[in-house]
C-alpha cells in the first residue's frame, strides 16, 4: 500500500497474548505487524462479503427456482386487465 493511501486510523486493544501471536505471525511472513493485520483483516472482510452475496438453495428450491425462469406462467386475469389499461393509455406494448 503507497503512504499516500494510508489516511484512516484503525485503533483497537488486544490482549498481550494475542499480540505476541500477532508479533510471531508477522515476524514468520516478513512483514510488518501493520501490514500482517491489515492483510489478514482484509483477506477475512472480502471472504465474509463474498460469502454473503451468494445464495445457497437445496436441490429442491434449485430446481423450482430454474423452472420459473424457463417456464412462461400464463397471464391472470389482473395482469390481463393491467396491460388492456397500458395499452389503452399509452398505445401497443
Amino acid at each position: 500500500m503507497s503512504a499516500e493511501l494510508k489516511k484512516e486510523r484503525l485503533d483497537l486493544r488486544i490482549p498481550p497474548a494475542v499480540k505476541i501471536q500477532i508479533e510471531k505471525a508477522a515476524e514468520l511472513q516478513g512483514r510488518s505487524v501493520s501490514d500482517f493485520v491489515v492483510a489478514a483483516a482484509l483477506a477475512q472482510a472480502t471472504h465474509i462479503i463474498q460469502q454473503q452475496m451468494v445464495l445457497k438453495l437445496c436441490l429442491a428450491d434449485s430446481m423450482a427456482l430454474a423452472e420459473a425462469f424457463v417456464t412462461e406462467p400464463e397471464p391472470n386475469p389482473k395482469a390481463i386487465e393491467a396491460a388492456e389499461r397500458y395499452r389503452a393509455k399509452l398505445g401497443p406494448l
